[in-house]
């Protein structure tokens, strides 16, 4: 296919509507790096589109980032094909001939020419046309007497920029973000020139307009969180860059306090948790541990459920266990954790200090405890149980290992599998095995029973599972070969058959072949009547036959 002739290898329908968006500038850069065309093609989304042209205009390659897979091409790699088909000879000429002088005289010497009043000029032009960068100049050099007015108006023009009816799409968020990153870049320069609260000031005006942005964005991509947690980095930096003799710290404890009280964190509890932490160093000072104190003490809102009370009254008590276990002695912190045990963080931690003690009974004591108080959640139970394991372990506990390590296996921990074998012998393992099979069948945990009739080299049972769940054969062939050669060549080529039978995009017609390559590979000569099989009952769809030619052994 040529970029002269590409229109008549194209489905109708996708090239009508690559012509529309190439006629409607969708197309809104085109750039050859040397090997390629670069170009972005708008819509829905920004994508990226590569096309790969020989010197005499044949398409080699094309590549677009959008989803579409029902089809060789998308509706963007056809309008850059009407892009390219347009620039004509000047593909592999003028182009980049134009490129190669531009970047000969980059940005930076073109302005070092300029004499003082044209680039006052210019940057005036561009300062009207382009409010960010006013806004931007203004906050950054002007004598101001209110920082942090000038640091909204430099985020509120980033953000107004971008946002339409009154929302930032995806492909925006980045560019409504700008305001705010040049905001944090200033936070150093402050900290560095000691001015503390003015560093705090401007990293709350980050955290409060990004919280703001996210109510009307789409962050799939994370910059505006990312900023947020910039924000909050930025002010714990700042409180721990304070010398001891700061005069100040009250004044920096309560605008920080007040801030991570501010309902801009309801339902964001982990910023406002980490936003309480980066005050401890402060608490040093009697009348901001008392406040601090005071509002960790305050019952959670009866408004809320009581998965976000219970969440709030632990963050709250790890607050406060980071309070002690800094201003009192290890006693003190220590007593804590036993009283509140209901918290599994503390609880982590006592059955970690009861290792280190060598208290194994303890760990015991502490891990079934936790389980009972834990039932709604598996993966504590898990871990809790993995760390009674252990105790026993240590202890020589054969029986209750035995016990635990059943149960575990059970519950689908392979480990737990090779465990419980060790602690019997060759003759004990030959009885139990069929019934630990049964039991693990009967418990529906299908990934453990794989491994376990794989690790055992049950054949015979592998063989009735792929014959049962035909796709594991993909997977778990080669473990069943040579011996079972002909039955592996059955249940593959069928499977192939189902999937052909259901494939109707490009990819579904690779998936297809990559499988039958696969069973060649495995069964040489096996998939010589599928192929053939497979070209005359499709014949009629070109795609797929396309994608059958390229098979190695065709």
């Amino acid at each position: 296919m040529n970029i002269k002739n590409f229109e008549s290898y194209i489905n109708s329908k996708i090239l009508s509507r690559g012509k529309n968006y190439f006629k409607s500038g969708y197309v809104v850069s085109l750039e050859y790096d040397g090997i390629e065309w670069i170009a972005e093609v708008d819509g829905s989304e920004e994508y990226t589109v590569s096309v790969s042209i020989s010197d005499n205009g044949d398409i080699i390659s094309s590549h677009c980032d959008c989803p579409y897979d029902l089809g060789e091409y998308c509706k963007h790699e056809v309008a850059v094909f009407f892009a390219l088909k347009d620039k004509g000879e000047l593909l592999k000429t003028s182009i980049i001939t134009i490129r190669e002088k531009a970047v000969k005289e980059n940005l930076e010497d073109i302005l070092a020419k300029l004499d003082k009043q044209t680039l006052i000029s210019l940057l005036l032009e561009y300062s009207e046309t382009y409010k960010p960068m006013k806004s931007e100049i203004i906050f950054r050099y002007a004598e101001k007497t209110d920082i942090t007015k000038s640091a909204r108006q430099v985020i509120h023009s980033a953000v107004n920029a971008v946002k339409h009816r009154g929302y930032v799409e995806y492909r925006d968020v980045k560019a409504a973000v700008g305001g705010a990153d040049s905001v944090l870049s200033m936070i150093e320069d402050k900290i560095d020139a000691n001015e503390l609260v003015s560093a705090i000031s401007l990293a709350i005006v980050v955290a409060e307009e990004m919280m703001e942005l996210f109510e009307c964005c789409d962050d799939s991509n994370g910059y505006v969180g990312g900023a947020i947690s910039n924000a909050i980095s930025a002010i714990t930096d700042t409180i721990n860059a304070m010398p001891k003799d700061y005069c100040d710290t009250e004044k920096v404890f309560d605008v920080v306090f007040s801030h991570a009280q501010s309902n801009v964190y309801d339902g964001w509890s982990d910023w406002r948790e980490e936003l309480l932490s980066a005050l401890i160093p402060l608490c040093n000072e009697n009348k901001n541990r008392a406040k601090l104190e005071n509002y960790l003490s305050t019952p959670p809102s009866k408004n809320s459920s009581e998965w976000s009370t219970n969440y709030e009254l632990r963050q709250k008590q790890e607050l406060q266990y980071k309070l002690l276990a800094q201003f009192e002695d290890e006693t003190t912190a220590a007593n804590y954790i036993e009283q509140n045990l209901n918290n599994i963080e503390f609880r982590r931690k006592a059955i970690d200090l009861a290792m280190n003690n060598k208290d194994y009974d303890k760990v015991i004591i502490l891990c079934i405890e936790g389980e009972e108080s834990n039932k709604q959640y598996p993966g504590i139970i898990n871990e809790l149980r993995k760390k009674r394991y252990i105790a026993y372990e240590t202890l020589g506990n054969k029986p209750e290992q035995k016990l635990l390590s059943h149960t575990m296996l059970l519950g689908g921990d392979f480990d737990f599998y090779l465990k419980y074998k060790s602690l019997h012998s060759n003759d004990e393992w030959t009885t139990l095995l069929p019934n630990v099979l049964e039991k693990v069948e009967a418990s529906r945990s299908r990934g453990i029973y794989l491994e376990i009739i794989v690790y055992e080299k049950l054949k015979p049972q592998l063989l009735a599972y792929c014959e049962k769940i035909p796709v594991t054969i993909i997977q778990y062939h080669t473990h069943l070969l040579p011996e079972y050669k002909l039955e592996v060549e059955r249940i593959f080529s069928d499977y192939i058959r189902q999937q052909a039978s259901r494939a109707d995009s490009r990819n579904s017609y690779k998936e297809v072949c990559q499988l039958i390559e696969i069973l060649d590979k495995a069964c040489s000569g096996a998939t010589d009547s599928l192929c053939a099989e497979i070209i005359e009952k499709y014949a009629r769809r070109p795609a797929f036959m396309d994608e059958m030619r390229k098979i190695k052994k065709l």
